[in-house]
């Protein structure tokens, strides 16, 4: 896990001109404060980082990694990906290594995906990193926005395990709420141009209500498929690592889901909604903390843009 060290907290929105209160932001996210990048730090720099992290608590040398999988809705650049330029400051020149952008669901994707490969008789380590830098993309005038997220990186490294490890996924998308959470310009749908520039367009979008309705049915949907999938009841569940969008949001979802909230692993006032990011980093602490016990029946759970949601079982 990595997280740049300049912190913004609530009080400094309000000094940079924002209409808001420390009071209201937490009353109605959960957030303290958020971490965010400085000058020509890139999501990539981020993604290094928390890569270089999980090798080395995993012994594990970067020239020996197979494969770089990186979770992350704010790239580099429109091209070449992400993950290949973090593959590069990392050292994994022994690596394939490609991006997926599934916004605030993206880890669980990846981690689906890493699981797979890692059953590949030709392949041993399987790097899975979320990283985002939200910072350069949000429109820090806008509160509807910029108060939930920060930036941040998390990884995970997977190999083959004779017990335990990803037991199964579910993973689920709607096209139709695609312009729910969006960035209109900059891609080939609506290019960047003198005359968009300046009208906001090149930021980060959200319509709140609608993802509050959205992520409060799909987030339990998520968690109580894939506990069924994979032969387990809820009960059997010792922690869910919900995607940390909102502390309300998680709340209401798990009392949706007929768990207690307390059951959610929660770090979210600390570091903001960091979307893609969000749940390798409270995975990270989780086990750091010591809330995560060897043999805990884990359920991640992301939702967000695309819009998409899904979740994997973990025995951990």
């Amino acid at each position: 896990m990595y997280v740049p060290p300049k912190v913004i907290t609530n009080n400094d929105l309000i000094t940079m001109g924002l209409d808001t209160s420390d009071e209201w932001i937490q009353t109605k996210t959960g957030v303290k404060l958020r971490h965010v990048v400085e000058g020509d730090v890139c999501t990539s720099d981020l993604a290094a980082e928390a890569g270089k992290a999980a090798l080395a608590d995993a012994g594990v040398k970067p020239e020996d990694v197979d494969m770089i999988i990186l979770a992350t809705s704010s790239p580099d650049v429109m091209l070449s990906s992400t993950a290949a330029r973090a593959q590069a400051k990392i050292g994994c020149l022994n690596s394939g290594a490609f991006d997926v952008n599934s916004v605030c669901t993206g880890f669980v994707y990846a981690l689906d995906i890493g699981a797979r490969m890692a059953l590949d008789p030709h392949m041993e380590n399987i790097l899975v990193i979320g990283a985002e830098t939200y910072s350069k993309i949000l429109n820090w005038k806008d509160r509807t926005t910029c108060i939930y997220f920060g930036d941040g990186a998390g990884a995970a490294l997977l190999q083959k395990t004779a017990e335990g490890g990803i037991l199964g996924s579910y993973l689920k998308a709607d096209g139709t709420g695609a312009e729910v959470i969006q960035i209109p310009a900059g891609g080939t749908r609506m290019p960047m141009t003198k005359e968009i520039l300046g009208t906001g367009l090149e930021y980060f979008h959200m319509d709140g209500r609608a993802v509050w309705d959205f992520a409060t049915v799909k987030f339990p949907e998520a968690v109580r498929e894939v506990v069924k999938r994979t032969g387990y009841t809820l009960d059997d569940v010792d922690w869910v690592i919900p995607h940390q969008s909102n502390v309300n949001m998680i709340r209401v979802s798990m009392e949706n889901l007929g768990m207690p909230p307390e059951k959610a692993y929660v770090n979210l006032p600390k570091y903001a909604n960091c979307s893609g990011a969000s749940i390798p980093m409270a995975l990270h602490e989780a086990w750091k903390d010591g809330s995560l016990k060897k043999g805990d029946l884990v359920v991640t759970c992301g939702y967000g843009g695309g819009l998409s949601w899904g979740s994997n079982a973990i025995i951990w």
